[in-house]
């Protein structure tokens, strides 16, 4: 039996490159891992001007300060420094991000939602648009 991280991170993996795709130049790095769950990605392009963005990635249900503040590091990195930079934080739909500051923009997970404390996988049976509920997990 896998390791049930392999699956978030293949799921994150896709979210990222439906948000940032590589039809549209974007070239993801590989993950920095943080405490828990949190990973976070560097993504760039070039289109004029080198185009840089810190994205994090987490399925906590409240998103605390201490994952902005990590996001808000990546100004910093040499890359951004020489074109445009933004943070973005992926994360499952009904997820409580009103600690975050305003400069950080919120993607929310086309895969996954919050109803109440539970995380619940979403798919899309097959000739219906809709997402419908697959399984749960209590956190």
């Amino acid at each position: 039996m896998g390791y049930s991280g392999d699956i978030m991170h293949d799921i994150v993996q896709k979210e990222l490159k439906r948000n940032y795709p590589a039809s549209e130049g974007w070239v993801i790095s590989d993950a920095r891992k943080q405490a828990g769950d949190i990973e976070i990605f560097t993504v760039s392009r070039r289109r004029g001007s080198n185009q840089v963005a810190t994205v994090g990635a987490t399925f906590e249900r409240i998103v605390g300060s201490g994952l902005a503040s990590a996001l808000l590091q990546g100004k910093a990195a040499p890359a951004a420094k020489k074109g445009t930079w933004h943070a973005s934080l992926l994360v499952p739909q009904g997820t409580d991000v009103s600690g975050l500051p305003g400069e950080i923009k919120v993607i929310f997970m086309r895969s996954f939602r919050y109803e109440g404390k539970d995380l619940l996988w979403l798919k899309r049976p097959a000739g219906n648009q809709s997402a419908t509920q697959s399984s749960q997990a209590s956190c």
